[in-house]
């Protein structure tokens, strides 16, 4: 039940977290195949980079970031912030601007110059089943050309989305929240990019 799941997750967080991050980008990318794109089958390869992707950068790459980097190196009193009542984060203005600070961070530098990159990179190598020189410069191809496009989507959900999320909602509410945006954004973000894309100029 849900108390073997969070005994799991507090016992292995780093595994836990990576199972889940697979489990969650596949579904999201098959409802995206069959309720948004009315598929009577799934496109398995394309499955296969959701899950390689969510199993990879989401559950691994990112939990090193946000669980290391960003609350015990870079902005080790968050966790002091968030523990906080509702009434004391809204008065305290140094708390709200290390919030800030989090967000233009992860929004501004790691999502447009790590999570894109990376995606592409998967996206290609299982499409093409290898990853090569020239899979690298499709990707990079197909990155600067949706780049404008995917940071727009991306900032439009995620900075409201961790604004509310970590100035306001109480500690236990954080991981639903985002593990409910989460799956609405990747579903959306399958439907936008799950496809094989042809450059223009290709």
């Amino acid at each position: 039940g849900l108390s073997r799941a969070e005994a799991l997750s507090r016992l292995h967080p780093f595994k836990f977290g990576v199972a889940i991050s697979a489990f969650k980008t596949g579904a999201a990318d098959a409802m995206a195949q069959i309720w948004l794109e009315k598929r009577e089958t799934l496109d398995r390869r394309r499955s296969a980079i959701f899950v390689a992707w969510g199993a990879f950068y989401l559950g691994g790459i990112q939990y090193f970031i946000y669980v290391h980097l960003f609350s015990r190196v870079l902005f080790p009193s968050a966790a002091a912030f968030v523990a906080k009542p509702l009434r004391e984060r809204l008065a305290d203005r140094a708390g709200q601007l290390t919030v800030i600070k989090q967000v233009a961070l992860d929004q501004l530098l790691h999502h447009p110059f790590m999570l894109f990159p990376c995606f592409y990179c998967v996206k290609e190598a299982i499409e093409a089943g290898q990853l090569r020189a020239s899979q690298f410069a499709a990707a990079r191809g197909k990155y600067l050309a949706n780049l404008r496009e995917d940071c727009f989507v991306c900032w439009s959900t995620w900075v409201p989305a961790f604004l509310f999320n970590f100035s306001i909602l109480p500690i236990h509410a954080r991981v639903p929240f985002v593990a409910v945006v989460s799956f609405g954004f990747t579903t959306y973000f399958s439907f936008l990019r799950g496809k094989p894309q042809e450059l223009a100029d290709s």
